[in-house]
């Protein structure tokens, strides 16, 4: 039997709320600690991978205008455009099957032409126009990468010794192509100068890949 005069030990309802309360706010502080480092692994990984896809890109265009077929006319032409209000300009060269299409499936030489296109959304898209030269298929679009707010593109006539905004003269070639990408929520442009050879160099085109990025760093600007 137990005495009347024991004492039973016990929590006082003051003290469990007090234990529930600080439950909790250890339980919010860790929460918005977890949402907040996901947050900052996933905004880093999204920059990463934008930053990749740049690069990827401005690769892919500097080893197809070092692979331009020699002494080959109309191996590179451009023309300049712009739709409500966006600059969508238009490089156009010549390419064979491999990197060039980003296929292998193809077969003789192709028109490939870069440059932007509007979507359904009001968003712009950068991709590729192919179509072969002798005809045989309707012209193809390949999407490459959305988010564009303008695509300007200069030619550098060494004759005249200043930036063109169009080439269409198919028995000469630019000294240089400068490049200017537009992509949101900046609202400053990468720009890329790129050498354009007077001759085709001895390294085909297919040794650059759209998804190969050992080639080392591209200076982007700004």
């Amino acid at each position: 039997m137990y005495s009347k005069n024991a004492k039973i030990s016990a929590f006082t309802l003051l003290e469990v709320m007090l234990a529930v309360c600080v439950l909790a706010l250890v339980g919010v502080s860790l929460y918005r600690f977890v949402e907040t480092t996901l947050t900052a692994v996933r905004v880093s990984t999204e920059k990463e991978r934008e930053r990749a896809l740049e690069t990827a890109f401005i690769a892919y265009l500097r080893g197809q205008m070092l692979a331009l077929p020699s002494a080959r006319s109309g191996a590179i032409t451009g023309e300049p455009h712009r739709f409500n209000e966006i600059s969508s300009d238009e490089l156009r060269w010549i390419a064979r099957p491999g990197s060039g299409l980003l296929t292998r499936h193809a077969t003789g030489e192709w028109n490939v032409t870069l440059t932007t296109k509007a979507l359904e959304n009001g968003e712009y898209e950068i991709g590729l126009r192919r179509k072969d030269i002798e005809a045989k298929k309707s012209e193809h679009w390949l999407p490459l990468f959305r988010g564009v707010r303008g695509l300007e593109i200069r030619y550098y006539d060494p004759t005249r010794a200043e930036w063109m905004e169009k080439w269409t003269n198919a028995e000469t070639r630019p000294a240089l192509v400068r490049v200017k990408l537009w992509r949101d929520p900046s609202p400053d442009p990468y720009e890329i100068v790129l050498p354009i050879p007077a001759k085709a160099r001895a390294a085909d085109a297919q040794t650059v890949e759209w998804k190969n990025l050992q080639n080392g760093p591209v200076k982007i600007t700004p």
